[in-house]
């Protein structure tokens, strides 16, 4: 399952190669070579994102109880902008009109769901298997990142609020808040308190496997594959017959062990039945820790709209 939000977690919106420099120069403002003035603010792609819930292949439809204690997407694309918006503020305060943060939503993922529907239980789409085998389609993206040239030692200080190490309070003359303007994107945005959601996520996954009716299915779909010449014992295990992270791009012996995967699952409704259960597991665990999650999801309601405020005080 994928992972989101990582992104949050980096020193800043803009990629830093700055991030862990060590001996830098005094703290004095200074233009930014290189860099024309901004156009705006924090750019956002909004074509081509995947939709929250998947809209075909053997996960069509399928939403998970847990999900509307996560994030989609579009959600995190939602914090990433306040933040930028943010970042961008502070720094353009603090002497540095032409700061930009990283173009957002150009390279969005094959999933638009916490839950990664459309994979949770294997590859499910059986366009994508005849085109990319078990590659992820929305790995072939490049980056569009072109922040070369900002990352001054000046700008690192402003950014961060420290320079070798130690707490950087002005930037002549000018405060600079704590933990720079990182800091105050983050004390402006909140993170989306999804933590525990994650977590039973997590162990609804791992437990559903263990039903007995995702056993049995999961033994039909094995012996369909064995029919059609694979000897696997679990989705897992089909993909590495091909070693797909072995290059960038599938070749006809994945293509057509990831179609012969989905057609079994098809045939013996494993998809159907594996959801199934682990929806009865989630049920049970959302309803354990109903009082928590309220509180987490209010967390992060209240995260998004701040992020929103952000935003749209730069429209």
């Amino acid at each position: 399952m994928k992972k989101n939000l990582t992104v949050l977690a980096l020193c800043g919106t803009a990629l830093l190669t700055a991030c862990g420099q060590e001996q830098q120069p005094p703290v004095t403002v200074a233009e930014v070579p290189g860099v024309e003035a901004a156009a705006g603010w924090t750019q956002v792609v909004r074509e081509g994102w995947p939709e929250a819930v998947p809209r075909e292949g053997l996960a069509k439809g399928l939403t998970l109880p847990i999900e509307r204690y996560l994030v989609s997407y579009a959600d995190e694309i939602t914090f990433l902008e306040g933040r930028g918006n943010a970042e961008i503020k502070c720094m353009r305060a603090l002497g540095f009109p032409s700061w930009r943060t990283e173009k957002l939503g150009a390279n969005p993922p094959s999933s638009g769901s916490s839950s990664n529907m459309e994979r949770r239980y294997g590859i499910t789409i059986r366009s994508e298997a005849e085109k990319t085998g078990y590659h992820d389609p929305s790995e072939s993206a490049g980056s569009t990142s072109s922040l070369a040239g900002q990352e001054t030692p000046q700008a690192i200080a402003a950014l961060k609020g420290k320079q070798n190490g130690k707490a950087v309070q002005a930037l002549e003359g000018k405060p600079i808040p704590e933990g720079g303007c990182i800091g105050e994107s983050r004390r402006q945005v909140p993170s989306p308190d999804i933590t525990l959601a994650e977590e039973l996520s997590g162990q609804s996954f791992t437990a559903s496997q263990e039903t007995p009716e995702v056993k049995a299915a999961m033994a039909a779909w094995s012996a369909c594959m064995k029919e059609r010449g694979y000897q696997v014992a679990t989705v897992w295990d089909a993909a590495n017959l091909t070693d797909p992270a072995s290059s960038s791009s599938a070749g006809d012996v994945e293509k057509k062990t990831a179609l012969a995967e989905v057609d079994c699952k098809q045939q013996t409704d494993l998809v159907a039945i594996w959801f199934k259960a682990e929806q009865k597991i989630q049920e049970t665990l959302v309803a354990k820790h109903q009082d928590a999650l309220g509180k987490a999801r209010a967390n992060t309601v209240a995260g998004l709209t701040a992020a929103r405020q952000v935003t749209a005080a730069t429209r």
